[in-house]
This record gives C-alpha cells, sequence and structure tokens, in this order.
C-alpha cells in the first residue's frame, strides 16, 4: 500500500494495478480500511485519466469505509480528491463544499499541513470560478502556513498558483515575482517536473508584456528539459509557447514549424494517454469480473449448501422407508435417485446457459461504451484543435491590423487581402465536415430532432446548437466560430426565437435535453 502511494504521481498505471490487486485480496479478507484506502490510490488514478465516472464510484466507496471506521484523517483526503472531481465535471460550487469539508476536518485535527493544502485548493476553484479576491486570499494564507513550517516545495506550489492569478488578473509584475519564486524554489528541491512549468509560465509572461524574445528563452529551456526527462504534455505546452514567440516576432515560417511540432506531439500525447487509459479500463475491468466471479462462487457455495442438506434429508427418509418396507420399495428407490441425479444435471446446465448469457451481455455493453468512449474523445480532440487554431488565426489578424495603420499604402492592400482570407478561412473551414460527422456518431439524431422543433436552421444556426450540446463555454464557442462574443449573443437570440423557448427558460438546458 505504501508503494503504491509514493508511485501515484509517477507511475500512475503501476499504483492502480498494485491498488487493484490489493483490494482483490482484502475484499475476500474483509478488510474494511485497507479497503478504503486502495479505493482513495485507484480514485486518485482514474481522476488523473479523466475517467470521472469509476473514479467517484471509488471515491464514495473509500468515503462509506472511513466513516463507518472513523478514519477521519483519511476522509479529508478523500474530500479533497472528491472535490477536483466536481470541478472537472463542472460543478465548482460542490467542489468548493467538498474542499470545505476538508478543510474543517484538518483543523479540527490541527494538521496545519493538510490545512495549507486545502486552503490552496479552495484558492484555486474561486480562481476557476473568476473570484480573485477570495482565490488570492486563501492562496496567500496556505503560503502563509507552509512558510511557518518550513515546506519548501508545497510554497512553491502555491507560488505559482497565486503567479497564474495575477496573469489572469494582467498583473504581470506580480505574476512574473510569484513564477520567479516558485522557480527557485523548485530549483533548490530538484522538482523537474514543477521547473518544466514554471519556465513554460515565465516564457508566457514576457511574451504577454511584448518581450517575445525573453520568453522565446525561457520556453527553449522548458521544451529542452521536458524532452529530456520524457514530460510530453510540457514539452507541447512549451512548443505552442515558441510557436507563439515567433509569431510575435513575426517570423511566421519559425512560428508555423513549430507549430506542426505541437500538432504532431499532440497526437503522441494521445496515442500514449489512448493506451493508458485502455490500460487503467482493463484492471478496472478485470476487478469487475472478479468481482462477478467472487459473486457467483458464494451463489454457488450456497445453493450447493442447500442442496446437500436437502439430500440428506432425503436419504434418510428413504433409509427410514427403505428399512420399513425395503423390499417392496427397491425399485421405486433406484429410480428417485436417477431422477433426482438427473434434476442436478439439468441445473447445472442451464446454470451454464445463465452464465454465458450474462458474460456474453457484458463483452457486447463493454463493447458499445468503448465506442462511444472513442468517439467523444475524437469529437473532443477535434472540436480542440478548431477552437486552438481559431485562437492562433485570431491573434496573427489583430497584428496585422495594427501593421496595417503603419505600413506604406502599397503595403495596406496586400494586407487587406491577407486578412479577407483569413476571414474567409473561419466562415469555411473544412473540418466542420468532418466534426459533424463525429458529432452524429455521439449524439445520434440530434441534428434530426432540433429541424424537427423549428422547421429549418441555418447551417451556422446548427453549428451553434451542436457546440452548445458540447456544453463549451460562451468564450470557445466564440473562438470556434471565429465570431465576437456580442456577435455571439445576437445568434443565440436568433436561435431562442427559432426554437420559440418562453422567457425566462434556459438556451442551454434546452439543448442539452435534446
Amino acid at each position: 500500500m505504501s508503494k503504491a502511494q509514493s508511485i501515484a504521481k509517477r507511475n500512475p498505471e503501476q499504483a492502480f494495478v498494485m491498488a487493484t490487486e490489493i483490494l482483490e485480496k482484502q475484499q475476500i479478507n474483509g478488510a474494511d480500511t485497507i479497503i478504503g484506502r486502495a479505493q482513495l490510490i485507484r480514485g486518485k488514478v482514474l481522476l488523473q485519466f479523466g475517467l470521472y465516472q469509476p473514479a467517484s464510484e471509488a471515491l464514495y466507496e473509500a468515503e462509506h469505509l472511513f466513516e463507518t471506521a472513523k478514519q477521519t484523517l483519511n476522509l479529508a483526503q478523500v474530500n479533497n480528491v472528491l472535490g477536483e472531481v466536481y470541478y472537472k465535471i463542472k460543478t465548482p460550487e460542490d467542489a468548493v463544499a467538498r474542499h470545505e469539508k476538508a478543510l474543517s476536518i484538518y483543523q479540527n485535527l490541527k494538521n496545519r499541513e493538510g490545512e495549507a493544502e486545502t486552503k490552496s485548493f479552495i484558492g484555486g476553484m474561486y480562481e476557476k470560478m473568476g473570484n480573485y479576491p477570495k482565490a488570492l486570499a486563501h492562496q496567500r494564507e496556505a503560503l502563509k502556513i507552509f512558510e511557518e513550517l518550513g515546506l519548501q516545495s508545497q510554497k512553491a506550489f502555491v507560488r505559482e498558483n497565486i503567479g497564474s492569478i495575477f496573469e489572469d488578473l494582467e498583473q504581470y509584475d506580480s505574476a512574473y515575482f510569484n513564477f520567479q519564486k516558485a522557480y527557485i524554489l523548485n530549483m533548490a528541491a530538484g522538482d523537474s517536473l514543477r521547473l518544466v512549468s514554471n519556465l513554460n509560465n515565465l516564457g508566457d509572461v514576457f511574451r504577454k508584456t511584448r518581450k517575445p524574445e525573453k520568453g522565446l528563452t525561457y520556453s527553449q529551456m522548458a521544451a529542452e528539459m521536458s524532452a529530456r526527462l520524457g514530460f510530453l504534455d510540457q514539452q507541447n505546452s512549451a512548443i505552442v509557447d515558441i510557436s507563439k514567440a515567433y509569431a510575435e516576432m513575426r517570423d511566421y515560417e519559425n512560428a508555423y514549424i513549430f507549430l506542426e511540432q505541437s500538432r504532431q506531439l499532440s497526437e503522441m500525447v494521445y496515442s500514449e494517454e489512448s493506451a493508458r487509459q485502455i490500460a487503467i479500463q482493463e484492471a478496472q475491468n478485470h476487478l469487475y469480473t472478479k468481482n462477478q466471479q467472487i459473486n457467483q462462487l458464494e451463489q454457488m457455495r450456497e445453493f450447493d449448501a442447500m442442496v446437500k442438506w436437502l439430500l440428506v434429508f432425503l436419504v434418510a427418509l428413504m433409509c427410514v422407508l427403505g428399512w420399513v418396507i425395503f423390499n417392496r420399495q427397491k425399485l421405486k428407490i433406484k429410480s428417485n435417485k436417477e431422477m433426482l441425479k438427473q434434476q442436478e444435471e439439468i441445473l447445472q446446465v442451464k446454470e451454464q446457459l445463465i452464465a454465458t448469457e450474462k458474460e456474453n451481455r457484458q463483452l457486447l455493453e463493454l463493447k458499445m461504451e468503448t465506442e462511444e468512449q472513442a468517439h467523444s474523445k475524437s469529437l473532443t480532440a477535434q472540436t480542440l484543435h478548431l477552437i486552438d487554431k481559431n485562437q492562433m488565426l485570431e491573434g496573427i489578424q489583430v497584428k496585422l491590423k495594427s501593421i496595417l495603420e503603419e505600413n506604406p499604402k502599397d503595403q495596406k492592400k496586400k494586407i487587406r487581402n491577407l486578412i479577407k482570407e483569413i476571414d474567409f478561412n473561419f466562415s469555411h473551414d473544412t473540418d466542420w465536415d468532418d466534426f459533424k460527422l463525429n458529432f452524429e456518431k455521439v449524439h445520434q439524431d440530434f441534428f434530426k430532432n432540433i429541424q424537427q422543433k423549428t422547421g429549418g436552421l441555418t447551417p451556422a444556426e446548427m453549428k451553434l446548437a451542436s457546440l452548445m450540446r458540447l456544453n463549451l463555454s460562451s468564450k470557445e464557442i466564440a473562438s470556434s466560430l471565429g465570431i465576437s462574443m456580442d456577435s455571439l449573443r445576437i445568434s443565440r437570440y436568433r436561435l431562442r426565437k427559432k426554437l420559440n423557448i418562453e422567457k425566462g427558460d434556459s438556451l442551454q438546458q434546452f439543448i442539452l435535453c435534446i
């Protein structure tokens, strides 16, 4: 158990397998506390791989076991992990409630480290909700406690969170100060993964403060370090920042080269992530099958015991009757024994048929679930790709417009033509056909049903409805469609009128229910 906990971050697949093996053994022995700890580890790994439903199931079982055993420290950890799950499924208010519950437990136990860690979690939730004053207050409280305890690695983590808040507020001097502090602390602690993240953040700050050359240096350091250590996600993030820095410097050839490298690396990351998720799911399915087999064995054991006692009773009865009228009932007793044997054979055959049918049904359900998840992942990846592409084009468009005011008249004509080409790219994105095909695989009959409700929507309105069905934010939808927030509000209003939605009713909820 200790080994599984220690390797959970650097080798989550092995930790998950070890925790699952522990769970299988302890379910037979009935050690509830160990089962709870194993489920807590499994829940953390499943959350890491984006498998939120099985993660919540494992965590709920751990919570129940810890509550029964009054394991308050473990219960606080479960609440913090459940808070992360709730945030991932877009219920930040419930996430904050879970973290507050964990904070109350740590405070009652006077566990200062746990209290500080939880306050940092709560600050992160408020940051995502856009409540920056509360986010900063909680992060600073956490930092103060970590400084009192002398925990350098945790101080670096909180410094990075504070820097992220100031970056969102566009207070880049404060953001740089905190990112630099985090970098120094992680350098002293030798935390390579955090160092890569610090370098990426520092490069991003310099790029946003119009110092792309300096930002490029930090991004290149982050890319080299992450490539050396095998951190593909961080390497991809650094390469994207390098591409943006070259674009800021108007070196569009290098910007395109690194953007293409980012695309190739994203495919590698996606493939690796898919393989790891499949391995986790296989272990999860193995545990499910094992539990089913245990239940079946217990049922068969109970049934065999019942049959055994029934046979004992029948044999005793037949012995009494045979003793009274042995000669007259000899043939009848033999016939009864043969009949009993046939019934047992028939019963065994029926049990085998039932077990076979159950296994076939489980395999079919597993196949359908795997196909649906594959389509969903493809659709999500395609949507994110489209958003990233449009965001990049928007950035280039803004910079070209600013250049338009400074350059001679001959160059203005060329730049206007380039802006028209970019606008044409926004309105005629060929990725829509592929997106629509994958969307219909996941959300069958959605376009058909919504057309029936309105009598006819334009292609732009159909695209808006499909992106709302994916539950994207307004900013992400506007970026994907290549329009402003004001234009998006007008499009939403027109769509409401066509769908005949009454005032006060939610357009988002209406589309999610189709």
